[in-house]
């Protein structure tokens, strides 16, 4: 990689793993439903402008906006729920540290789904130690918290987690479903229909809001929706079409650590030394999954990757 696609990876990586530091800001004073649907209405105008600034359109075929509903729903509503609900109990770090398994669930469905892609090895070793490194964290924060965490037990890590999940299945159905659609089109596409799903939900679920949020509140959410969401989707599909969808996976690895520093600097979250073994180990089982030793998944990314560099 070139050193201008190595530094918008790592401003990707400072950009989304901000993400989290900005919804636990903005759930502070906003219910997740209220968050959530302005994020994503604020988010769909922005990739809107983008997408028709340079040419594109949507699609008018039902059937395509049938799929931009679909993923709308699984790949940005519910998790985004989810996460913004969660971190109302956890810290931010450590609802970076539970999303960044969303690799390990794509492997799993991948190996589920198809027969070229199967576990064993180094893959099988990498998934388990990436689970066992989440229930490291999850264990040492959870002897840290708070009373109404602990009044939820463990609900909120499985809300990040399943929102993981909903991240997994989307990847690998939008790969199918999209395949040959510009990306920036597919994102705009799910983010508009996002949108149209989250605002009637927020105002049947809260209502207008009584009082004005915080400046610093209203703040967060604007800079999740324009940078965390928009503006981080323009940059990973701009990477995605010069060094490859697998290098642009390794942004996986960045979010974690950009977010428990923001997270301490900013919120005073404390860094555990359970957190910290718990993501190495999360990571590291990321990188044998994906990496060291494991076999022909990351063989053909890796040339497709290069195919997709040599030709740009």
């Amino acid at each position: 990689m070139s050193l201008r696609h190595v530094a918008a990876l790592l401003l990707l990586g400072a950009v989304w793993g901000g993400s989290f530091l900005l919804i636990k800001i903005g759930v502070s004073e906003l219910p997740p439903e209220t968050l959530v649907a302005l994020r994503i209405a604020v988010a769909a105008l922005v990739l809107l402008g983008v997408l028709y600034a340079g040419g594109q359109h949507l699609s008018a075929n039902p059937r395509t906006w049938l799929t931009f509903f679909l993923l709308g729903l699984i790949g940005l509503v519910l998790p985004y729920l989810l996460i913004t609900w969660a971190e109302q109990f956890i810290a931010s770090g450590m609802a970076a540290i539970l999303n960044a398994t969303t690799p390990l669930f794509s492997l799993l469905l991948a190996a589920a789904l198809s027969r070229d892609e199967q576990l064993g090895g180094w893959r099988s070793v990498g998934v388990a130690l990436g689970f066992v490194g989440v229930l490291v964290a999850v264990g040492v924060e959870s002897l840290a918290s708070g009373p109404a965490a602990s009044r939820l037990g463990l609900l909120p890590h499985l809300g990040v987690m399943l929102a993981a999940l909903c991240y997994a299945i989307t990847g690998l159905y939008a790969r199918r479903a999209f395949a040959g659609t510009p990306p920036l089109v597919t994102a705009t596409g799910q983010m508009v229909a996002a949108a149209l799903l989250t605002t009637p939900l927020a105002l049947v679920a809260n209502g207008l809001p009584a009082t004005m949020p915080s400046a610093r509140a209203l703040i967060a959410v604007l800079l999740l929706a324009v940078f965390g969401t928009a503006l981080a989707y323009v940059l990973v599909y701009w990477l995605m079409e010069r060094i490859g969808a697998t290098r642009t996976s390794m942004v996986t690895y960045l979010l974690p650590p950009f977010a428990l520093v923001y997270g301490a600097l900013l919120l005073q979250e404390p860094i555990t030394a359970g957190a910290l073994v718990g993501l190495a180990l999360v990571l590291l089982g990321i990188l044998l999954a994906n990496g060291a030793g494991a076999g022909s998944w990351w063989q053909r990314e890796r040339r497709a990757a290069t195919r997709s560099s040599a030709s740009k």
